[in-house]
């Protein structure tokens, strides 16, 4: 389990991606995930970070156990922003 520091929450009940997005819209998540469908989405998992500021999802990757791993940002996404994966 990561610890919490500023702005960073930890969570340990597995969920489905339905009800992460539902507790959580509007911040980022780092997912320990124990199922995926077959485009590899996230469909069960336990939140074991989450914050509205992604750097404290990254430094909470840094200190994550060995294990699968998602972060996904769940909230509505401005028109004018484009990712690079």
């Amino acid at each position: 389990m990561i610890r919490a520091n500023k702005g960073l929450k930890t969570m340990s009940k597995t969920m489905t991606f339905e009800e992460i997005e539902q507790n959580y819209n509007g911040q980022w998540v780092l997912i320990a995930y124990t199922e995926t469908d077959e485009n590899l989405q996230v469909v069960k998992g336990k939140v074991i970070a989450h914050s509205v500021n992604k750097q404290d999802i990254y430094q909470a990757l840094e200190t994550a156990e060995e294990q699968a791993l998602a972060i996904e940002y769940l909230g509505r996404v401005p028109e004018d922003v484009a990712y690079i994966l």
